[in-house]
């Protein structure tokens, strides 16, 4: 039986690293083939995600989905993890899909466990350990050979891109860390349920970009469900799941499948080339993962 339970946590985890790799393509296609802009499909996303989520709450749970707003301070709490964690990351990733693609974005915000190690050791001056280090050195590698493809007088991957990719990495670090005590005390879904609703509301109140949408058409709306329900609820619920019976570490690791699968599409769906050296630096960043979260097993 235990042996039936931990395999059903790496599928699902497997899962969630398939379908969280189609968001990034899915976005440079309605980018580039369609009027859509990502302040549009960020800010509709996440309020029919978050929607989505918290209805399927009410109805099982009615009230209790309710109760994280009866503390001042968790209330607070909420809103700055849903506008500087959430929002923030989305906003920033499809930003870097728009000015990239959607495999090289994908990769630059897997680098986020690298900042964090950097932060520590710069400003808390905690000194990495030797795995850590050679995750540093690997990640910085990989963005080395992404951005320029082995050519130290080009890049190959627009400034903004770079910028935003790397933006979007250092914001999933506060997504990470942010919820602290809101998972702790509340249910984990309904902390994401509601992250991504008020994110949504924030972007649309500080971007209102609604005009973007007038001109979608039925290919649109068609792709903006499969990336609510297919890119957003199920890899979300299903990761959820995987940590549970399979444990964080493995739940991690084969998430990790993630920039593979998105830059895999963005290459047969949408004819984005990558260079030998790019596809080093994307095997590179991958690597720093798997590194970094065995790493974590041997300290539990």
């Amino acid at each position: 039986m235990r042996k039936k339970t931990y395999v059903k946590g790496i599928v699902l985890a497997l899962l969630a690293g398939i379908l969280w790799g189609i968001t990034g393509p899915l976005g440079q296609y309605l980018f580039d083939e369609k009027t859509i802009t990502p302040e549009w499909l960020v800010t509709c996303r996440l309020i029919a995600s978050g929607s989505v989520i918290l209805l399927g709450l009410f109805l099982k749970r009615r009230l209790e989905i309710f109760t994280i707003w009866k503390d001042k301070k968790d209330a607070l709490h909420m809103i700055i993890y849903s506008v500087a964690g959430m929002m923030a990351v989305q906003y920033s990733f499809f930003i870097a899909v728009e000015a990239s693609n959607g495999g090289t974005a994908t990769v630059l915000q897997y680098t986020n466990p690298v900042m964090i190690i950097l932060y520590l050791a710069f400003f808390k001056k905690v000194r990495p350990k030797a795995k850590e280090t050679l995750a540093v050195l690997l990640a910085l590698g990989g963005i080395f050979l992404l951005s320029t493809n082995g050519n130290l007088h080009t890049l190959v991957i627009t400034p903004k891109g770079l910028f935003m990719g790397l933006l979007c990495a250092v914001f999933t670090c506060f997504y990470s860390i942010l919820p602290g005590r809101l998972m702790e005390k509340y249910d984990e879904v309904i902390v994401c349920g509601w992250s991504m609703f008020i994110g949504g509301i924030a972007l649309s109140i500080w971007k209102q970009p609604w005009g973007a949408g007038a001109g979608a058409d039925l290919e649109v709306w068609g792709l903006f469900a499969v990336l609510v329900f297919f890119g957003t609820v199920i890899p979300f619920i299903s990761s959820l799941k995987a940590i549970m019976l399979s444990g964080p570490m493995y739940a991690n690791v084969l998430a990790s499948i993630e920039p593979v699968i998105a830059s895999v599409l963005t290459f047969i769906f949408l004819g984005t080339t990558f260079g030998g050296f790019e596809l080093l630096g994307f095997c590179f960043i991958i690597l720093t993962i798997i590194i970094l979260s065995l790493n974590k097993k041997e300290e539990a």
